[in-house]
């Protein structure tokens, strides 16, 4: 049963790699947006495209652009709001990453907003949008502790990624590979997911679950290598061998 699981894990990745990646090229997303600031706030226009991200306003000491390597992280927690966290230093938080706030004024932030981000942008993302047509490798029932309560839903794996589909939408999170910083457990019944999301007295945050059903140790083991992907540096031999095929 266990061959059969990773068996079955290992080829939903070999047909991500395939047939996944695919791109929408020329896309571009416009929001009427409100700028928050630590006093007062402007309004104006976000502009999402292949070649990053762009704020529009009369107010020109507040209009930004940036490529998406220039954007530490973008969370997408709410339909209504759009957060970047950048690599500028804020002189008014006492030099933390400086973070940029918007509220839409029209419209809503789509799942077609997600998906596009998460095929453009390689640095951490944070987004509450999350796929669930498509059927896991494997799922469970879990309770997500937070620190004033709780919410129920489903922790999902898939070849690419990692889904919590919670019965409040803003708590769900599509998490890449590349979203994990670790993953723990605290005992048969306990999972934690550490990302990049910075949060208040901490680091990062943790998402801890209380699974209602003990996980599988095949597919723990299966996080386990997606999420560290150990890989051993080439040895001299084998570098010599690649270059004696080149010539």
């Amino acid at each position: 049963m266990k061959n059969q699981l990773i068996r079955m894990l290992n080829v939903a990745a070999i047909l991500v790699l395939v047939f996944g990646g695919r791109e929408a090229l020329g896309q571009e997303f416009k929001f009427k947006v409100e700028h928050e600031h630590l006093v007062k706030s402007c309004k104006g226009e976000l502009i999402i495209s292949p070649q990053g991200i762009e704020y529009q306003t009369e107010n020109k000491d507040h209009a930004h652009k940036w490529g998406f390597t220039d954007i530490k992280m973008i969370r997408l927690e709410s339909p209504k709001e759009v957060e970047i966290i950048s690599y500028e230093r804020s002189r008014k938080t006492l030099g933390t990453d400086r973070e940029f706030e918007f509220k839409l004024v029209e419209g809503e932030v789509t799942k077609d907003v997600s998906d596009f981000l998460l095929t453009k942008v390689e640095r951490p993302l944070s987004t509450s949008f999350v796929a669930t047509e498509d059927k896991p490798s494997y799922e469970l029932p879990v309770r997500h502790r937070h620190r004033f309560g709780a919410c129920q839903g489903l922790l999902k794996v898939y070849a690419d990624r990692v889904v919590y589909v919670s019965d409040k939408a803003e708590n769900s999170r599509h998490w890449r590979w590349s979203d994990i910083r670790s993953i723990s457990r605290t005992g048969p019944y306990q999972f934690g997911v550490t990302t990049y999301e910075p949060e208040f007295g901490g680091p990062s945050k943790t998402f801890n679950f209380d699974l209602k059903e003990q996980m599988d140790e095949t597919v723990y083991d299966y996080l386990w290598s997606r999420v560290y992907k150990v890989r051993l540096p080439k040895s001299a031999n084998e570098n010599r061998l690649a270059g004696d095929s080149q010539r």
